[in-house]
């Protein structure tokens, strides 16, 4: 027995599925608190000179990676998005490469003894999501 009386015929359809990837860009691009981006910054920087500590980094680095996914997930609850990623191509390129300069820190402590080369490189993770929440925001449209 067939539950769907009304099947929609291709136009509807297609109207349909183009209702939902608008309802899903608008998830996706809402502004997130302005607050967010500079904790998330800090918070990254931070992670990334864990690796300057050696063998003693690794509660630190579990600390601050569980406070960066709390603080997220909490903001992302508070905005009712807690899992989406923006559509912001620049965005995401900035977050790749905080990442880039956080795994280039861990291959640095595993490879040399030098700490400078970690803090410029946790510098340069911060600098790079702030300026990945700077993009993001006007991606979005929010005021400044």
């Amino acid at each position: 027995m067939e539950n769907n009386v009304h099947v929609p015929n291709p136009a509807e359809a297609r109207e349909a599925l183009a209702d939902i990837d608008t309802a899903q860009r608008a998830v996706r691009d809402t502004p997130w608190p302005t607050w967010l981006y500079p904790v998330n910054a800090l918070l990254l920087g931070a992670m990334t000179l864990t690796f300057a500590l050696g063998d003693d980094g690794f509660v630190p680095l579990l600390a601050t990676s569980a406070a960066l996914t709390a603080i997220n997930v909490l903001a992302g609850y508070r905005m009712g998005t807690p899992f989406t990623l923006p559509t912001s191509r620049a965005f995401l390129a900035l977050v790749g490469a905080t990442i880039a300069c956080l795994l280039s820190a861990f291959v640095v402590a595993e490879l040399t003894g030098r700490t400078w080369p970690i803090v410029v490189l946790a510098v340069a993770a911060a600098t790079f999501y702030l300026a990945g929440g700077v993009v993001h925001r006007r991606s979005t449209g929010a005021p400044r």
